[in-house]
């Protein structure tokens, strides 16, 4: 087992992914709030759809990987998230470049096509709740040569 240190997402520490942390700017009327996403996705269709995924505390151990032939677009609307990313090297994931990492609640994301990860884990017991947008797609999982396992530290 490959222990990788969990580090907090911040834009620019992992490679083909931009990331838009949450900051306190919004439009405000008398019975709603708007925050403008800054984030654009080079989607390479006009077929987008999205969805609602949510996931529970789960020990960060991650034993597989997938990609996508296009880009995603990640909310995490509520909890503390713990993902894996990870480069594809000759269409394998290579453990070697292995990140884990730590994501506040109100982070936006855009994961590049190609770009490996996996479904992220709830750091505690309040359950994630995350708006994924992309295109219809597969999603083909590998499996790890060596099993990744976050560690705190």
């Amino acid at each position: 087992m490959k222990e990788i240190k969990i580090q907090d997402l911040v834009p620019g520490l992992v490679s083909g992914v931009d990331v838009a942390l949450p900051d306190s700017s919004a439009h405000r009327e008398t019975y709603f709030e708007w925050k403008a996403a800054s984030l654009t996705a080079p989607f390479g269709t006009n077929q987008v759809t999205g969805g609602m995924l949510k996931c529970w505390h789960h020990a960060p151990v991650f034993r597989e990987a997938e990609n996508h032939t296009d880009a995603e677009m990640f909310y995490f609307l509520r909890g503390t998230a713990l993902m894996l990313f990870i480069d594809y090297i000759n269409d394998q994931p290579d453990v070697n470049t292995a990140q884990v990492v730590r994501i506040k609640p109100g982070t936006r994301l855009i994961i590049d096509k190609c770009k490996g990860h996996f479904v992220p884990v709830a750091e505690s017991d309040e359950p994630l709740l995350v708006v994924v947008v992309a295109p219809p797609m597969d999603a083909p999982r590998v499996a790890l040569t060596e099993t990744i396992s976050g560690v705190i530290g």
